[in-house]
């Protein structure tokens, strides 16, 4: 079984969902909206570090299509000024011609996770200390949304191990 470090936001609440799901021995990372601040070089260092310690062979970026964020940016409602809500806002005003316009509310929410999710993996993989790692140690990364009142899990292969 694959040590598994699920980075999650710490509003969704999503560690009970995720232990029953994936048992008791995995990982968590928490960040705002699963975010990860690659500006950081002390915390992707220390990150790398508890990556290497903890021998994790896959890393698992969730969001759930219940995310106050994300429905706060579809329902254009006032926001906490945190920088990811900003980089969300911008996909989603981005994207809406051609993502979300003429979805319902459920599947622009399941979009801007999906967009989300896979902007943190670029995010993560461009960095020169993290990313270069992951390609060189075989680590998996994936994307995992979460819906339906917590209990489907919809799976997205971001990269395969190289």
């Amino acid at each position: 079984m694959p040590n598994q470090l699920f980075i999650i936001c710490p509003f969704s609440c999503l560690e009970p969902v995720l232990k029953k799901k994936f048992g008791k021995s995995i990982y968590f990372l928490t960040s705002p909206l699963a975010s990860v601040e690659t500006a950081d070089i002390q915390f992707l260092n220390a990150l790398k570090c508890i990556i290497e310690t903890e021998k994790i062979t896959e890393i698992i970026i969730v969001n759930s299509t219940t995310c106050r964020f994300i429905n706060g940016v579809i329902s254009n409602s006032k926001q906490c000024h945190f920088q990811c809500v900003e980089v969300l806002q911008e996909l989603f005003h981005k994207n809406f011609k051609t993502d979300f316009d003429g979805l319902t509310l459920n599947e622009q929410a399941y979009k801007l996770a999906e967009l989300c999710i896979s902007y943190c993996t670029l995010e993560i993989l461009q960095s020169n200390i993290l990313g270069s790692h992951i390609l060189t140690s075989n680590i998996e990364i994936g994307g995992l949304i979460i819906s339906d009142n917590k209990t489907v899990f919809n799976h997205l292969k971001l990269t395969n191990k190289v």
